[in-house]
């Protein structure tokens, strides 16, 4: 793995911040100002694949997002660990990382790896592009 450049580090600020988001936006806590920024994180061309291998563009994530949010009641949270720059250009950053959710004493792990793209107007100047996320303990109900 390569050392950590500018752009490699907003996208670490940006991994954090948004399951931070995550987090607070499905426990109902946040309100649609705050949904508009998160959003703008997200490029027009965001594809996302996830652990099961479904395919999810913007708008099926805006959907999934606009759906979900104060679902998810009691004790639950996201961690971010191992959070590494893989390749970095200029202008794009591929990132991996561990995200660890934990509700209802229950943890499940998956591996990401996320391609970030330069972005002035995104809240912390890079927009993700692509996720793919790979389950590395049970998944979630077995």
């Amino acid at each position: 793995m390569s050392a950590a450049g500018p752009l490699a580090l907003a996208a670490e600020r940006e991994i954090v911040a948004r399951h931070d988001f995550f987090v607070d936006w499905f426990a109902g806590r946040l309100g649609e100002a705050d949904y508009s920024a998160a959003l703008a994180a997200f490029d027009a061309g965001f594809v996302r694949i996830d652990p099961d291998g479904t395919m999810q563009d913007r708008a099926g994530l805006d959907a999934m997002l606009r759906a979900a949010r104060g679902r998810i009641t009691g004790d639950f949270s996201i961690g971010i660990e191992a959070s590494a720059p893989l390749w970095e250009r200029e202008d794009a950053v591929l990132m991996t990382y561990l995200e660890r959710q934990t509700h209802a004493g229950r943890t499940t792990v998956r591996r990401a790896a996320a391609l970030f793209l330069e972005d002035a107007d995104a809240p912390h100047g890079v927009a993700w592009r692509f996720v793919q996320e790979t389950w590395i303990n049970d998944r979630p109900g077995m």
